[in-house]
């Protein structure tokens, strides 16, 4: 029996130490036609979009902080197991609304890790902007795009790019009263060249993350 690509990234995603960013995959069953995952659920919780929808807006600074560096801490665990989660987007990330904690979700657009990929699967709105120019990308720049774009819509409520032509060629236009360190970082993830962007680990240390918001 072949194994669904979905299953297999997530068992790769799930082997000890497990993350406790990432859903985990309990148990999945294969029928005639389809297959059915078994993952946890944490409860309260609702996906980013869904709860900023529901509770009125963007999120202060400091809450978007914890969401993005849990978010990282779960995208290098992927990385490291040579997976490609391939779809960031505030619909795949739960909230727990009792304290916030996140878990990654939903590996179906998911891939192995490899060179370069030329074919698209995910959200059209996060796409980088190589993809639109050149019909190929690479999985760590363009994660660190993705994660640009989940970031400004957490602290503006909207996401920055409408269409292709935006993506290439536009800068993201900020809502007034946030940080210039937040603005910074965004905008460092949101580079139009791929080589500019920051890795995952700098942005962890970027002096909006180590920063005492108040």
């Amino acid at each position: 029996m072949q194994v669904p690509l979905e299953v297999a990234l997530m068992t790769l995603v799930s082997q000890p130490e497990q993350c406790p960013n990432i859903v985990q995959l309990l148990d999945w069953f294969d029928f005639e036609n389809l297959y059915v995952l078994i993952l946890e659920r944490p409860s309260p919780c609702a996906d980013l979009y869904e709860f900023m929808e529901v509770f009125g807006g963007p999120f202060e600074e400091m809450d978007a902080k914890s969401i993005i560096q849990q978010l990282v801490h779960a995208l290098i665990r992927c990385r490291d197991k040579g997976v490609f989660h391939r779809d960031i987007k505030t619909k795949n990330v739960l909230i727990n609304i009792a304290d916030y904690s996140i878990k990654l979700i939903d590996f179906g657009c998911g891939d192995l890790m490899r060179d370069t990929y030329t074919s698209f699967a995910g959200t059209r709105s996060y796409t980088p902007p190589e993809w639109h120019l050149h019909k190929c990308y690479e999985a760590s720049p363009s994660t660190t795009w993705s994660l640009g774009i989940l970031l400004f819509e957490l602290v503006c409520g909207f996401r920055p790019f409408k269409t292709p032509l935006d993506i290439t060629r536009n800068q993201p236009k900020f809502v007034e009263g946030l940080s210039e360190e937040c603005k910074n970082l965004i905008s460092w993830c949101l580079r139009k060249e791929a080589e500019e962007r920051p890795t995952l680990e700098a942005i962890l240390t970027h002096e909006w993350m180590t920063a005492n918001l108040s």
